[in-house]
């Protein structure tokens, strides 16, 4: 019976292929961190190792050019670039098949690498042999009978069901693989229809999860090339613009995810700007922006200025008649004796 190792940090994903590969016929021996992979590796010895080289913070890379100069290495990743298939293949890789994958495809590529499981040839070999052990009494009951035999075919018709019972039991149906591999299920638009009317009830949204789908593309492999964070990838997708920062960058962000896609956004790009989303808004005066403009009380600036004037005569007059506040004196008395005899 073939061997596998599985390395992968995904444990949803690492315990669903290690079923389908046991119910395939293989011996499968799973591991989930790489440390504990090269590990397992060194005591099982597999047939064929399945790595993803995402695991561990892209650690996988290195392991994979260890691995491939003892045993060959299928690349099961969503590091599916033209520059990642490359890399894998240059490091040793016999194979690569990007995530998400068909079950089918993996389980005919590992065929190709290994052969038909011998777990899945059992019954059909155990039932030829039964049909080779029953020849000899067949041709000595048709030598001392002189009745003819009858053929043997209703065993070879046998021999042929167990064979097709494997089959139906590991290939799955699309449906069931695509119920499996996402969260919700999703309507495929061909690629001969028009995109959906982009002033309706939010149709780019969905048109660009589609779209992202239909190339098989996740939001983790959109977000290392966009550099645009996930949650807010996930959010233009359910049209939740809300989730988005204010002001152009969110339509910036919008701009260059439709553009990734090549899907046109430019009537959501539009009326999100005439909602507002596209305003710069100004920071707070406590968080660096501009301070609110202070107006003082009119009185304050009326006595101010009554003040100001006052100095400034009083000034001009001591620069101009130095004896003026002299003389101060003798004019306020002079003046009172005349009010005093005016009053009498």
């Amino acid at each position: 019976m073939n061997s596998l190792l599985i390395i992968d940090d995904d444990v949803t994903l690492l315990t669903r292929l290690g079923v389908q590969l046991e119910e395939a016929g293989y011996k499968v021996d799973k591991s989930s961190d790489l440390s504990h992979g090269a590990q397992r590796f060194a005591e099982a010895r597999p047939d064929l190792v399945i790595l993803d080289v995402r695991s561990g913070h892209d650690a996988g890379w290195e392991l994979l050019e260890r691995l491939a100069a003892e045993v060959p290495v299928m690349v099961v990743s969503s590091a599916a670039r033209e520059e990642d298939v490359v890399r894998a293949l240059e490091a040793g890789a016999t194979d690569h098949i990007a995530k998400p994958y068909r079950s089918s495809e993996l389980l005919a590529r590992l065929r190709v690498r290994l052969g038909t499981p011998v777990a899945a040839l059992t019954p059909s070999i155990a039932m030829n042999a039964s049909v080779v052990g029953a020849t000899p009494a067949t041709i000595d009951t048709a030598t001392t009978s002189s009745e003819p035999a009858e053929a043997p075919s209703p065993p070879k018709r046998r021999s042929e069901a167990p064979e097709t019972l494997v089959d139906a039991k590991v290939f799955m149906t699309e449906a069931e693989e695509l119920a499996m591999l996402r969260t919700r299920q999703l309507k495929a638009t061909p690629a001969t229809k028009p995109p959906p009317d982009l002033g309706g009830n939010g149709g780019v949204g969905n048109q660009m999860r589609a779209e992202r789908m239909r190339r098989h593309m996740t939001l983790v492999q959109v977000e290392n090339d966009l550099k645009i964070r996930m949650a807010y990838l996930q959010a233009i997708e359910d049209e939740k613009y809300t989730l988005l920062p204010r002001g152009p960058a969110a339509l910036q962000m919008i701009k260059r995810y439709a553009e990734h896609l090549d899907v046109d956004a430019s009537s959501m790009l539009e009326e999100l700007r005439t909602q507002g989303f596209g305003d710069v808004i100004a920071p707070l005066p406590a968080l660096g922006g501009h301070p609110l403009p202070r107006s003082l009380p009119r009185s304050l600036v009326i006595t101010t200025a009554v003040l100001l004037a006052l100095v400034v005569g009083l000034g001009a007059i001591m620069f101009f008649d130095p004896e003026f506040f002299a003389q101060l004196p003798t004019f306020f008395a002079t003046l009172w004796e005349q009010l005093q005899q005016f009053g009498s």
